[in-house]
């Protein structure tokens, strides 16, 4: 028999037991990534956004400290992170705010076509689309996520709002492997969390719905809103509870979005209030298939599992 309690404790373990050390180079850091957007803007070509610090990032580095007068270390050093503006401290996790207001509709709308506007970032949907550092809508995407779990039952066997059917699929979702690689932290929470209302969009994003053709991410959105698709009924609760955080989240360049506001709005919703507690995070935050077996899952530099990152629908 199916033990939710069992299950919640398994999945925030230790889950990858025989993990072996790897170079730099070979694990996945949402600080490198949003290093790589930040030196790509600048005009220091890292060469693929893809999150691993290999040579034609290091190059644009040692580019960028140089020109910054900076020790030219090849190394995202405190100081080089400092120019960068790129945080990795934990204060943010008591403090979640609206660091961006929540877009309106017809800001999400704006731009019909994946074309990149830094006016307009969260428009461009494209994997490996400029930009960094965007601000997220944190109390509104914490609100968001805590009213799916508190309807639909994804929440820890003690909580109050615990359902087995609601935790086994926000379990199964972060368990998965089928994620695109830039499909950041935050916006995998938030999916996962949405796991039963939002099947018409993940069936029609596999093509399950649709005589096999997969749609692009705003189609698929557009046909559940307006009830072509199946499923289209519970898609109902994001369309009148939350729309502009769903399509925000799945539209944007998440790939850029600002790691500390990301973490800090994930750990505020398990409950983790000292990120830096390995065995605290591992109680209370449950993993995705790419995190990091060793409690460090909750921080902002913690390095993803390498082998996994990259595989798509």
């Amino acid at each position: 028999m199916w033990n939710p309690t069992r299950t919640w404790t398994a999945i925030v373990a230790l889950t990858i037991l025989t993990m072996i050390a790897v170079p730099a180079e070979a694990r996945y850091s949402a600080v490198v990534h949003q290093a790589q957007s930040q030196l790509a803007a600048q005009g220091h070509d890292p060469g693929v956004l893809d999150g691993f610090m290999g040579p034609n990032t290091r190059r644009a580095i040692v580019s960028y400290q140089t020109q910054e007068g900076l020790s030219p270390t090849g190394e995202l050093d405190s100081a080089t992170l400092e120019s960068l503006s790129i945080g990795v401290s934990v204060d943010l996790a008591r403090n979640v705010e609206d660091w961006q207001a929540v877009p309106t509709q017809a800001e999400i709308d704006e731009l019909k076509e994946p074309i990149n506007s830094p006016s307009n970032p969260y428009a461009d949907y494209r994997p490996r689309a400029p930009g960094a550092k965007l601000g997220l809508p944190g109390k509104s995407i914490l609100a968001a996520m805590n009213l799916s779990a508190d309807t639909y039952g994804g929440r820890p066997p003690n909580h109050p709002k615990h359902t087995q059917q609601g935790l086994k699929a926000l379990i199964g979702c972060l368990r998965t492997t089928h994620f695109p690689d830039h499909w950041s932290d935050i916006t995998i929470h938030y999916y996962c969390q949405m796991s039963l209302p939002r099947r018409c969009f993940t069936n029609a994003l596999a093509g399950k719905s649709t005589g096999g053709r997969r749609l692009a991410r705003p189609v698929a959105y557009e046909g559940c809103s307006n009830g072509r698709l199946a499923d289209a009924g519970d898609f109902r609760f994001v369309t009148t509870t939350q729309p502009e955080i769903f399509q925000y989240l799945m539209f944007a360049q998440t790939h850029a979005f600002d790691h500390e506001q990301e973490q800090a709005i994930i750990n505020a919703f398990y409950g983790v209030e000292d990120p830096t507690n390995r065995n605290e995070c591992t109680a209370k935050r449950p993993q995705r298939t790419e995190d990091p077996s060793n409690g460090t899952h909750c921080l902002v530099d913690k390095e993803m599992n390498r082998k996994l990152v990259g595989r798509s629908r």
